[in-house]
């Protein structure tokens, strides 16, 4: 299977673009053997529906319906100045109303997204939880440790005195967060990065929602990688400890666990998950 940047940027065999509550996403449905559970993939800060396309077409070959939302104002053609003053709790309503359009499906979110999703988690019964490369709620502390705080927080939460949508330095994206992809694949996330809303950025930083643990009430997955520096596997060990879990460790593997090489690998260990314990 192709790796390359072209990819995550133009339709997938049996892909559709459908309307799913509030938002919009990507849709892959199973052509013939059909899983019990459905999954919804949720991205992560400046990403989109597309960061999904190589995993998402994958788990609907195993028989899983599988969505990925664009978060609101994320999708192509969204007006991002709509942005302003949205936080965390605001995205993760707009997931439980398209979770609850969809049917009971399993949440997926990766880095911010796994914010988002355990918030979503805590407002619905949600039949399992998989948090990749995850940030933590409150009580958590997601940010990077030692001298690297003080390099990376104006390039990941933007000039304290503004308020409009912004999208962070090339140079710090490709660092922390794309440094295990392809140069070219990291290229072409970095010019579509989409804007985010200051107020989410730093809520994310510095003071995420309280997600209380007896509100999660599903079986829930931590997963993360040995080598990333952007959501260190620190934060994963604390997720892991929080919902009584092991976390798996890749080892090798930096923060985009969807994208790297070797990413079927992680597919398989959700789909693996999903008939273990939720199916």
């Amino acid at each position: 299977m192709t790796t390359g940047a072209a990819d995550l940027f133009q339709p997938t065999p049996g892909e559709e673009v459908v309307r799913v509550g509030p938002l919009r996403a990507l849709r892959w449905l199973p052509t013939d053997l059909r899983a019990p559970s459905r999954f919804l993939l949720v991205h992560g800060l400046w990403g989109g529906a597309h960061m999904w396309r190589r995993m998402g077409p994958y788990l609907a070959a195993q028989g899983y319906a599988t969505y990925a939302v664009w978060l609101r104002h994320h999708h192509p053609g969204a007006d991002h100045r709509s942005l302003g003053g949205v936080g965390v709790r605001e995205v993760a309503g707009d997931v439980i109303e398209a979770a609850r359009e969809i049917g009971d499906p399993i949440l997926v979110g990766h880095s911010a997204g796994g914010l988002i999703a355990q918030v979503a988690a805590a407002g619905w019964e949600a039949p399992g939880l998989i948090l990749m490369s995850s940030s933590g709620p409150l009580g958590i502390v997601s940010l990077h440790r030692g001298w690297q705080t003080l390099w990376a927080l104006p390039k990941f939460a933007g000039h304290p005195l503004r308020h409009e949508p912004f999208r962070p330095e090339a140079d710090y994206m490709r660092r922390v967060f794309f440094d295990r992809l392809q140069a070219d694949e990291g290229a072409a996330l970095i010019e579509h990065l989409v804007p985010e809303p200051r107020r989410l950025v730093r809520q994310i930083a510095f003071w995420p929602p309280h997600v209380p643990r007896s509100a999660i009430r599903c079986p829930v997955l931590v997963t993360s990688g040995s080598e990333d520096v952007g959501m260190i596997p620190w934060v994963a060990r604390r997720l892991g400890a929080r919902y009584r879990v092991l976390p798996m460790i890749y080892p090798g593997r930096a923060h985009m666990l969807q994208l790297e090489h070797g990413w079927e690998d992680v597919a398989d260990d959700l789909t693996r998950w999903a008939d273990r314990f939720v199916a």
